[in-house]
């Protein structure tokens, strides 16, 4: 019996976007993978976009000794890593004239943090802090034209990607999944942590493809996982809700960043009224 067949609803292209860059991150307390990759329209008629490589590795935080419990100095490993990271997109904005940037996007795509770990929740929490403390992913008063998070559940890149290995097989597995999509002789180093963050990083190039108007070149896989158009009913009781299935339908896994006020409510204690005091903050 021949599958069914899955309806897709199909993001409208971002006309005011002409290029993508992808910053492709797998977050970890002990070391952070990354790779950023560039997505452009080709000038050949044999593809519609062309997607090539600025870098990739990882970071860590080397030893700290300063009388703190591992433990307290989480924030420390955890803002380090970050401020490095940072510092590739500021290399990267320097590197484009103005013209260029404001026609630029920017996609930073991660696995979406597990729940219930709280050393994964930290990191991600103070990578965007870091990230957006300034208006650094958008380095204003030069800007990206777009910036876009996209998240990733471990599972569905694992199925996207056909991994299979469980255990201690399952980096090596990775390392050479990765290897089919980044040169080997450009980056023969790649460890446990850069594969991770060059599979996120194609996670993004196929949407990048998409929300592009070059739907044709995504394979069929990623087309059906990213433009699903299935609802679904997720929660119970009170919190029932329907979602449509597709990873850019979903606004917890894909959405857009952009610097503007928000308001904190400010409870004096020494005022007798219990009225609020409204402080607005640029986020």
């Amino acid at each position: 019996m021949p599958k069914k067949e899955i309806p897709l609803i199909i993001p409208p292209k971002v006309e005011e976007i002409d290029r993508w860059v992808i910053l492709g991150l797998d977050p970890s307390m002990s070391r952070t993978g990354y790779a950023m990759l560039d997505v452009f329209p080709s000038t050949d008629t044999s593809a519609a976009t062309v997607a090539k490589w600025i870098l990739a590795g990882s970071v860590k935080a080397c030893s700290i000794e300063n009388g703190m419990h591992p433990r307290n100095t989480i924030w420390l490993r955890a803002k380090l890593m970050a401020l490095y990271l940072r510092s590739l997109l500021e290399a990267l904005v320097a590197s484009y004239s103005p013209d260029i940037l404001k026609r630029t996007g920017l996609i930073i795509s991660m696995e979406f943090p597990t729940p219930m770990n709280d050393y994964l929740v930290a990191l991600n929490r103070i990578i965007h802090l870091v990230f957006f403390e300034n208006g650094t992913a958008n380095n204003s008063p030069v800007q990206f034209g777009q910036v876009r998070i996209m998240y990733t559940n471990a599972a569905t890149l694992r199925s996207l990607m056909g991994l299979t290995s469980r255990g201690a097989k399952n980096k090596a597995e990775n390392i050479i999944r990765a290897y089919d999509f980044i040169g080997r002789t450009d980056y023969p180093e790649l460890d446990t942590d850069s594969c991770d963050a060059v599979l996120l990083s194609m996670m993004a190039r196929h949407a990048a493809s998409i929300i592009m108007g070059c739907v044709s070149e995504v394979p069929q896989n990623f087309l059906n996982s990213l433009c699903n158009a299935t609802q679904e009913i997720k929660g119970k009781g009170r919190n029932a809700h329907v979602v449509t299935k597709g990873l850019l339908h979903r606004i917890e896994y894909w959405y857009m960043y952009k610097r503007q006020g928000y308001d904190a409510c400010v409870k004096d204690a020494s005022n007798p009224k219990k009225s609020l005091t409204r402080i607005r903050f640029e986020l």
